[in-house]
């Protein structure tokens, strides 16, 4: 059996490649994604949540698209856990498909339940996001 850490760190790579097919397997049945003020996602008066399946084939479609065919890079700089609940720092970067430098830097909160991700609550610099990538 995994600890949350591990579990955390195997979901958020495999959402970093796109694969759903390794994302769904550490996923909860009832897994949750917040989209935070200033996502696209999110409604206008704070934070919204949404089916975590949902969320990631929204976020590859919305997001990963509008990298060049090379996409981006991602390098963890930071996990700590703390019982079921796991906090991951990193820094994605890359060039977008109109040719601009990308980097931001992100943390992602995830909590754990009986081995597999039941929550989903990234933070990022959404205003800079958004200017960079539209």
């Amino acid at each position: 059996m995994s600890t949350p850490r591990e579990t955390a760190v195997a979901f958020m790579t495999a959402l970093w490649a796109a694969d759903f097919a390794a994302t769904d397997a550490l996923l909860t049945e009832d897994a949750t994604w917040a989209f935070q003020l200033g996502m696209p996602q999110a409604d206008l008066r704070g934070t919204r949540i949404w089916p975590a399946r949902d969320a990631m084939r929204r976020i590859v479609d919305d997001l990963f698209g509008k990298f060049d065919p090379n996409g981006f890079e991602v390098h963890t700089t930071r996990v700590i856990a703390d019982g079921n609940d796991v906090a991951i720092e990193y820094e994605a970067s890359g060039r977008t498909a109109r040719g601009s430098a990308y980097v931001n830097h992100y943390v992602t909160v995830l909590r754990i339940r009986d081995g597999l991700v039941a929550d989903v609550r990234p933070y990022n610099d959404t205003a800079h996001m958004r200017r960079i990538l539209g």
